[in-house]
């Protein structure tokens, strides 16, 4: 049975696929890691994003005493920024999958984003999707997620 493990969180992708234990005695069930499709994308802040700065507006004070405050909208950039960060982290996990013929998956994520990066993957990906594990195994040696999955 092919099976892939796939821990994701905003900026990283780890992809670990099941190898079944062979005839031989010594051979047993391992995860290896696909370096060609595992690695790390770069997520903008929102310094990166924004060049401006919020300015100083004087305000009303008393007559002769200048007063500054910062004006600003909130126009939820840390949000936007985030869902475009998912967007593309959940095209990736799309062009592996598919490339693998969209075998049975399980999917770890940290919890804030696991439902949402659930919610923007395909049909076809979210029907072959064993379980979802709410925790960032991204960093997670392999032999943890050997004991966590096999």
């Amino acid at each position: 049975m092919k099976k892939i493990i796939i821990a994701a969180n905003l900026g990283n992708l780890r992809v670990l696929k099941y190898h079944e234990a062979g005839e031989d005695p010594i051979e047993q069930e391992h995860l290896v890691e696909e370096p060609g499709e595992s690695g790390k994308e770069h997520v903008k802040s929102i310094h990166e994003t924004v060049t401006d700065q919020s300015g100083r507006f004087a305000r009303g004070g008393a007559v002769g005493f200048e007063t500054g405050m910062s004006h600003g909208e909130e126009h939820h950039l840390k949000a936007e920024i985030e869902r475009g960060a998912l967007k593309k982290m959940a095209a990736r996990i799309e062009c592996v999958l598919s490339a693998e013929g969209h075998p049975a998956w399980i999917l770890a994520a940290p919890k804030p984003i696991l439902g949402r990066l659930t919610e923007m993957m395909s049909e076809a990906s979210r029907k072959v999707l064993l379980w979802s594990v709410g925790a960032d195994l991204t960093r997670c040696p392999l032999a943890e997620m050997e004991q966590r999955f096999l």
